[in-house]
């Protein structure tokens, strides 16, 4: 049955993202881009736990009265039954929150239409292995901290054995508890052995740490687009054929599973939609954001972070600030030239040293590039790529309406290995941040969060920056606003107080 648009309401995917994997959040944004296509909802944005735009700035970018939030995770757990509920005010399937009425479907991982997804990815990886002759392994991480995880692979085990579609054997195997994945070959009772990693992206497991497991690979590598894609199927090893797959969540139709979702969310609950009645009382209507941005661009507004923004004829042209010259005498023989605001999402990934780029804010943009938009929302779409969020934060701002995040707070969210941050003293987290913000340190957002609510940040280069790093008057720049401690400087907080425990054990002879 084709889905029936929604064209007064929003689409916001969620995803866990990373600091330190520029492949983690890949495949989000291209599901979020199939979509966008199909022109079924007013808005397709995607946010994240440990990149930008955060769960707590992503309401900022959307217009929408009515958002559905998608988990686009394998499995329920933790992070989709505690932690995206917290970051959101989540009360229930729907929660009225700041005039907004957010709707909470059951993760992507979850759906049934998944099997038929891994049956047609093992297929694509081993198109010419006779299935009765083949192993069809599904893969995860395997962790006691979530059976939910274990529980999703081994359901999928069931449904396709159950489905009669054709394998000789079907089984399950984890990284981290049996039955090993290591051991795929003495769990394979067939020579064809077709290994479908359970994972939404290509990220560190199923990307460098499988691979290794498999024996695929001597040692782990670095991340997939840093280097020339290894999986030259098939691999001879152990006596066996053996088909490795990219992750199933980068599989383009996901894009149907999360449309799915969303209709068995209206199915069973939509009928039933009430408000909260502890959701926060609606504030004043804020301008659309289209309007807002195009009235700033009318008022003399023109550059953000390192990207100038430029009328055009056919709509709206942007460029790095250090190719202005260039693009004003029209002289483009120089710079790669881009259609369309897809681009700026891989434009804003790496450095030109060819780093990952994990918070965007960074002043590290690569230039030789000019880009051509040829409306608003595009432009508008292109920005919340190149800096997430920037002009829904200013808009706020300027409304009143920002809801700022004192570090203390932050760091009390945080889970699992980050746990540990929020021990940092406060000596050392006024430190850090003359360590790690400011312009000094290639970060261009001006910070507007405090240790704790009684406690400001010392007087610094990095918490007097103003987050106009081009020197411009102010009335001519978007600033970059920081409204909470970035994953990075919570990372770095983690690093701290580990040192700050050391020091202590250290001086008390333990």
């Amino acid at each position: 049955m084709p889905f029936e648009p929604k064209p007064h309401s929003a689409l916001l995917i969620v995803g866990h993202g990373s600091t330190e994997n520029p492949d983690s959040s890949t495949p989000y944004f291209e599901h979020a881009d199939e979509i966008r296509k199909r022109d079924l909802f007013a808005e397709v944005h995607c946010c994240f736990w440990k990149e930008e735009p955060s769960m707590r700035e992503a309401l900022h970018m959307i217009d929408a009265e009515e958002i559905y939030i998608v988990p686009d995770f394998i499995s329920e757990g933790y992070f989709t039954q505690d932690i995206i509920p917290r970051e959101f005010g989540l009360t229930g399937p729907t929660t009225r929150v700041n005039g907004k009425t957010l709707h909470y479907t059951l993760p992507v991982g979850v759906h049934p239409s998944m099997t038929e997804l891994i049956l047609r990815r093992a297929k694509e990886v081993a198109p010419d292995a006779p299935l009765a002759e083949t192993t069809l392994i599904i893969t995860g991480h395997g962790t006691g901290l979530n059976q939910n995880s274990t529980k999703a692979i081994r359901d999928q085990v069931e449904h396709i054995i159950s489905s009669g579609a054709g394998y000789r054997h079907v089984t399950d195997a984890f990284m981290e508890e049996a039955p090993f994945i290591a051991k795929w070959d003495e769990m394979s009772p067939t020579e064809n052995v077709v290994v479908v990693p359970f994972f939404i992206s290509d990220g560190l497991h199923s990307y460098q740490d499988i691979p290794v497991m498999l024996g695929m690979e001597s040692e782990v590598g670095a991340a997939a687009s840093q280097r020339e894609v290894f999986r030259h199927n098939p691999h001879q090893l152990r006596g066996k054929t053996l088909y490795y797959s990219s992750a199933i969540g980068t599989e383009r139709l996901i894009a149907d599973v999360i449309l799915d979702q969303i209709d068995d969310f209206d199915t069973v609950h939509k009928s039933s939609t009430t408000s909260d009645a502890s959701a926060i009382a609606p504030g004043r209507e804020a301008l659309p954001l289209p309007r807002f941005l195009d009235e700033a661009l009318a008022a003399g507004t023109h550059r953000i972070g390192e990207i100038e923004i430029i009328r055009s004829a056919g709509g709206f042209v942007l460029c790095h600030e250090r190719d202005i010259d260039a693009v004003t005498r029209g002289d483009l023989s120089g710079l790669e030239a881009f259609h369309g605001p897809e681009a700026a999402r891989d434009l804003s990934t790496y450095a030109p040293d060819g780093q990952y780029r994990f918070t965007k804010g960074q002043t590290n943009l690569r230039s030789g590039w000019v880009m051509s938009l040829g409306s608003i929302g595009d432009l508008l779409l292109a920005l919340d790529l190149f800096y997430p969020a920037a002009v829904g934060l200013n808009r706020a701002a300027g409304d009143g309406q920002l809801l700022v995040q004192n570090l203390r707070d932050k760091l009390s969210r945080q889970t699992g290995m980050y746990r540990s941050a929020r021990f940092i003293s406060s000596a050392g987290a006024q430190q850090l941040v003359r360590d790690v913000c400011g312009p000094r340190n290639q970060c261009a957002k001006r910070i507007l969060w405090k240790i704790d609510d009684s406690t400001p940040l010392d007087d610094s280069e990095a918490s007097r920056f103003d987050g106009i790093s081009s020197g411009l008057p102010p009335a001519e720049v978007f600033p970059l606003l920081c409204q909470e401690a970035c994953n990075h400087f919570v990372s770095e907080c983690r690093k701290v107080s580990k040192a700050e425990h050391d020091a202590t054990r250290e001086t008390a002879g333990t």
